[in-house]
């Protein structure tokens, strides 16, 4: 284990989720969901948005679980042939450590630096939802919930990097 190499992916990985963060960001509805409740009751009052796309929907539910695997095989496949990760044990403690950088970069920078702060991404009808946009405490335990998430997926990374020094 290359801890050289981990510094590496994980400030691409960074990067690109920042990529990702501020492209999916453009229309600050289209980021609603990420919100605390009032500002999602708020769109929901104004039409903005539909219940149909919620994090509880099966729609949504679906696509983060597509998402969930894809990710874990991209992981697991970088973790066998870049890091060179031997076994179960450690294709679950790289890609768990990774996943718990970005996880906390999403939460302290993306969130509380960028996200609490933007005036680009309130929406308009919610300009008086201050205090909800500035919610750090709603940034945090999203970040906990991710921390949880993120167990699965390593869990799931692991059992791929095991099966492939299996048949390799």
């Amino acid at each position: 284990m290359d801890v050289r190499i981990i510094l590496i992916e994980t400030v691409v990985l960074t990067i690109l989720f920042t990529i990702a963060v501020v492209a999916g960001s453009q229309n600050p509805v289209d980021t609603v969901y990420d919100m605390p409740e009032p500002i999602i009751n708020r769109c929901l009052e104004l039409g903005l948005i539909d219940e149909s796309k919620k994090a509880d929907s099966p729609q949504t539910r679906r696509k983060r679980l597509f998402a969930a695997v894809v990710i874990a095989l991209i992981m697991a496949l970088a973790l066998c042939f870049v890091n060179h990760a031997g076994n179960f044990l450690q294709g679950f403690l790289i890609s768990y450590l990774i996943w718990l950088i970005v996880d906390w970069y999403d939460c302290f920078v993306i969130d509380w630096i960028w996200v609490c702060h933007s005036k680009k991404l309130v929406i308009p009808g919610t300009e008086d939802l201050t205090d909800s946009y500035k919610d750090y405490r709603f940034h945090f335990i999203g970040s906990l919930k991710g921390m949880a998430i993120g167990l699965p997926v390593c869990l799931l990374v692991g059992v791929m990097v095991q099966l492939v020094n299996w048949f390799i």
